[in-house]
């Protein structure tokens, strides 16, 4: 709904004419509305990968920073190095005694308590999901695990580790007795879900956890498998685990960025701490829109939230994602952003210079108008010539009076059988036109063969062809004077040589190809292409035809072969390429592989 800053003291003239330049936003608004309604079926992009939807997502993640107390962890002797991992079990189904297979991306040292020691291995940070994310079940299976080596491990030197984050090489000297325990992500969001609104203002929120660990035995098979590991509390002799307590502190990415906005700048001590989240996420997405018109003199002012677009109702993430949209996508208007401590603002006013009103007749249905395009850039079109010598009359009169050049016209015309006028004096006499003579006059094999020959060359023209250089249209290879005149059409020539240059090169631009997958793919371009394979039925016997010609070659190369194999059953997935045929190719190499020079 629209709010009207009407101005006071409008005759109605004026009022009536304000309210037409008013109506001028509902034609480009339809038009959107039909994009939109049509994009439903076939959208253009998918709104998720949007970058400015992206950098919003990111902005709301939460940091968590880990550390250790000693105050708190008095009775914990001999704990560090301790590794902290962010991992997540590659499926809820354990052995007995066994943990589940965790797998992790990134691992943090710490070396001593945060109160003394070396600041930058006493914390260990990583980044989370926001708070609705964590709600999914993908994001709730995420841990925080802490391993402690203690006098059971070794502490890894200054050369293995940059800060308080340890390389992927210095994960084997884990293997062993240890201790260790996790803290689910999913019970921290539960807490900080509390702690929503001090988050949404960019305050750091402080936790406390107890963690228990238990003595197990860390498996060292999977440290080298796509970095997993797994718990064995069968191999330990030690019985007994401790409590240990971890400080958690968290803040939301990106809340400093906000902070700094004159819109953010904005006190809730009047407001409950209940109802305190929503009014925030609330008054955060809220944006005016106000509609200029009537010379900019009048506005009407619209308020949507969570940062939507008022013409397509697509929630943009931010306020800077939200100008992006605009600008992309509604660009038959006008905007203007600015931000104050009361509000965030869009000005809009109409581009009266990018669209202008269509002017038809009264009762006239535009869809029956006739279309006009021009396309910007010019292609070369081939002529028609068989059309254009279908008006062609050639005739001398010797009278020199226009009405006997007018009536011998007229009866010099011969009917074709194929509808095609010719005239008299364009045919060859030899080649009488008749009923039983089916040969083509002289003019119709000119048209189809778009050349004029050596013997029917006009002097001056052969003489103004010899001072010019041309080429041939592929080969780039200068042209002899025979090959101008001759009836050969050069431009639908290929050259082998070329054609295979530029197809390697185009495949060299693969960056996430292999070397033989390229040449694989250059082999059967190259084979189609000099067998004229162009249809779907050519392919079955294309592919048993190069499994004959490069059956050597590629029993030769074992990467090569299962390269070809490969490529097979992709066309057999695409019901390009039958079974049969696949097997038939098959025995073929098998017999190349036996030694066979000629396998059946």
């Amino acid at each position: 709904m629209c709010l009207q800053h009407s101005r006071p003291r409008l005759s109605p003239d004026e009022q009536h004419a304000a309210e037409r330049s008013f109506n001028l936003y509902c034609k480009p608004v339809e038009l959107y509305n039909i994009i939109q309604r049509r994009a439903i079926k076939n959208p253009t992009f998918i709104q998720r990968s949007l970058l400015y939807k992206i950098q919003a997502r990111r902005k709301k993640r939460i940091q968590i920073t880990i550390s250790l107390s000693g105050s708190t962890n008095t009775q914990a002797q001999n704990i560090f190095p301790v590794y902290v991992l962010l991992a997540r079990p590659t499926s809820n189904i354990s052995l007995e005694g066994h943990s589940p297979i965790y797998r992790f991306s990134r691992v943090c040292l710490l070396t001593s308590f945060s109160e003394f020691g070396n600041k930058d291995k006493t914390e260990a940070t990583f980044i989370i999901p926001d708070l609705k994310t964590l709600s999914t079940s993908r994001s709730c299976n995420l841990n925080i695990i802490l391993i402690s080596c203690g006098q059971l491990g070794q502490v890894i030197g200054e050369d293995n580790c940059s800060g308080s984050y340890v390389e992927g090489s210095s994960l084997k000297k884990l293997e062993g007795k240890c201790y260790w325990g996790k803290v689910a992500t999913h019970l921290l969001a539960s807490s900080l879900e509390k702690e929503r609104a001090r988050l949404s203002l960019g305050l750091t929120v402080e936790l406390a956890s107890t963690v228990t660990m238990s003595p197990s035995f860390l498996e060292p098979k999977f440290l080298e498998q796509d970095n997993c590991l797994t718990f064995c509390s069968h191999k330990v002799d030690v019985t007994g685990s401790y409590q240990l307590k971890v400080c958690i502190h968290a803040e939301e990415v990106g809340s400093g960025d906000l902070s700094l906005s004159p819109y953010s700048n904005y006190s809730y001590n009047d407001v409950p701490p209940s109802i305190l989240p929503e009014i925030i996420r609330l008054r955060a997405g809220n944006v005016l829109f106000n509609y200029k018109y009537y010379n900019n003199t009048m506005q009407k002012t619209e308020v949507t939230e969570d940062f939507s677009c008022p013409f397509c109702l697509v929630p943009c993430g931010s306020f800077k994602g939200l100008g992006c949209h605009l600008n992309s996508s509604h660009d038959l208007f006008h905007f203007e952003f600015w931000i104050s401590e009361e509000c965030q603002a869009v000005n809009i006013s109409l581009k009266t210079d990018a669209w202008r009103t269509e002017l038809l007749a009264e009762g006239v249905d535009p869809r029956h108008q006739t279309f006009s395009y021009r396309s910007r850039f010019k292609k070369r079109r081939r002529l028609e010539t068989t059309a254009k010598f279908r008006h062609v009359h050639s005739h001398v009169t010797e009278s020199g009076s226009q009405e006997d050049a007018q009536a011998g016209s007229e009866d010099d015309c011969v009917q074709r059988e194929n509808g095609l006028s010719v005239a008299d004096a364009s045919v060859d006499p030899s080649h009488t036109v008749h009923a039983s003579n089916l040969s083509p006059p002289t003019v119709l094999q000119f048209g189809k063969s778009r050349k004029l020959s050596v013997e029917r060359s006009d002097p001056r023209n052969r003489q103004l062809l010899q001072k010019r250089q041309f080429f041939h249209s592929h080969r780039a290879q200068p042209m002899a004077l025979e090959q101008i005149f001759s009836d050969h059409d050069s431009e639908d020539e290929v050259d082998d040589d070329i054609a295979d240059f530029e197809d390697r090169r185009m495949l060299d631009d693969f960056v996430d190809v292999t070397k033989d997958e390229k040449l694989i793919m250059h082999m059967w371009n190259s084979f189609v292409r000099k067998q004229r394979v162009l249809a779907d039925g050519h392919i079955p016997w294309a592919c048993e035809a190069f499994s004959r010609c490069h059956g050597q070659q590629l029993v030769q190369n074992p990467a090569l072969l299962w390269g070809w194999r490969f490529f097979m059953i992709k066309l057999w997935n695409h019901s390009l390429l039958d079974a049969r045929t696949m097997n038939t190719c098959n025995i073929i190499l098998q017999g190349y592989q036996e030694g066979s020079s000629d396998p059946k």
